[in-house]
């Protein structure tokens, strides 16, 4: 981090107990469904070319997520 006073915080939900899983999955899946969040999709790739999604991960270090489609 380059900035003075700067700092990240962060909320590991695996390491909460289940319960607290199946509250946040319900609001999160709440926000996806209205369209109040919409996640920032990098690439798609087929199932198929899972390898090439990882080379392109790793290497490409894309700004949002890959999905591999079935």
């Amino acid at each position: 981090m380059i900035w003075q006073r700067a700092s990240i915080r962060s909320f590991a939900l695996f390491a909460q107990p289940k319960a607290a899983w199946a509250d946040a999955w319900s609001v999160i899946v709440g926000l996806l469904r209205s369209g109040a969040i919409k996640p920032i999709v990098a690439r798609t790739f087929p199932l198929a070319e899972a390898a090439d999604a990882l080379r392109y991960l790793v290497e490409g270090r894309p700004f949002g997520t890959i999905v591999l489609t079935i």
